[in-house]
């Protein structure tokens, strides 16, 4: 795998100021700014250019509800003057434009429909976008160029740990492969597998359909948010089905979802008759072994 070198550039010195981020041999350049510096973002040259943004923010009624709105302009600056107005909600900005003038008004509606697309599956975030953009049909050079573009996108948004665009559904084939761990509880019983540091529950699982008296409210929205999206359904006799793989952040937010309550995933994931944590320790104590030959 070839590396990348990626530029982080604070304008102002400051970790939470104007920052520019750079990928080596690339034409990418991303704008990242607070709200409160959309001053400063004007007098720069990215503003006067055609691009696509990102605009981040919690929900005011649930406020650990990030919302994202995906937007276009030629130029950016206009747009992002008038949501200053009529968006309420979003605190930081992402423009990406490009260090040369490639980009047509054609390849970034291209590039909002995408991008709108990916954050929609991903399944991480609340979308403010009263309509879906359209993705205009483009040739066979420009969509290659457009490809390589929304790569350097994602790879510049995960390099600074931003997964908003990062699939929370997982293929079919994933258990084809991978280390099987079960949770059991009641009659419900979820499977899991670890792919990527992730926690992905597959699908097919079944989930308690009620929450304990003492669930967390943080654990009745996400599982009312896998319901309310389809990816859990009623399954009968007190249980929710998995309809897809979906992966989650911890073990034991993965274990919430199938419990009803806070858990302790480390504890109750377990594979044959050793928990995740038994495991963990015996891969620990392995590599102190190597270690010490």
């Amino acid at each position: 795998m070839n590396g990348k070198l990626i530029r982080l550039f604070m304008t102002e010195g400051q970790p939470n100021g104007l920052r520019t981020v750079e990928i080596s041999n690339m034409t990418i350049l991303a704008t990242f700014f607070p709200r409160t510096k959309l001053d400063k973002f004007t007098a720069r040259e990215a503003a006067q250019k055609p691009g696509v943004y990102l605009l981040l923010g919690y929900d005011y009624n649930e406020p650990d509800q990030l919302v994202l709105y995906v937007g276009e302009g030629d130029p950016v600056l206009p747009r992002l003057k008038s949501h200053s107005v009529n968006k309420d909600f979003w605190t930081e900005a992402i423009v990406f434009s490009s260090k040369d003038d490639y980009l047509t008004k054609t390849q970034i509606k291209y590039l909002e429909a995408e991008l709108y697309r990916l954050a929609k599956e991903a399944f991480q975030v609340k979308l403010d976008n009263s309509q879906v953009p359209t993705k205009p049909k483009i040739s066979e050079v420009d969509n290659a160029e457009v490809d390589q573009f929304l790569d350097g996108i994602r790879l510049i948004l995960l390099s600074l740990g931003i997964q908003i665009l990062e699939p929370g559904i997982i293929p079919n084939s994933i258990e084809d492969t991978q280390k099987i761990f079960e949770l059991k509880v009641k009659n419900a019983i979820g499977k899991m597998v670890i792919k990527d540091n992730d926690y992905v529950v597959l699908k097919g699982s079944t989930a308690v359909a009620d929450n304990r008296p003492s669930c967390p409210d943080a654990i009745k929205k996400m599982r009312k948010k896998l319901k309310d999206t389809g990816i859990i359904t009623d399954g009968g006799e007190g249980l929710y089905t998995f309809n897809e793989n979906i992966k989650f952040s911890s073990p034991s937010y993965a274990a919430s979802a199938i419990v009803g309550g806070a858990a302790n995933g480390r504890k109750l994931w377990k594979h044959g008759d050793k928990t995740l944590k038994q495991l963990e320790q015996e891969s620990n104590h392995e590599e102190e072994d190597l270690l010490n030959e």
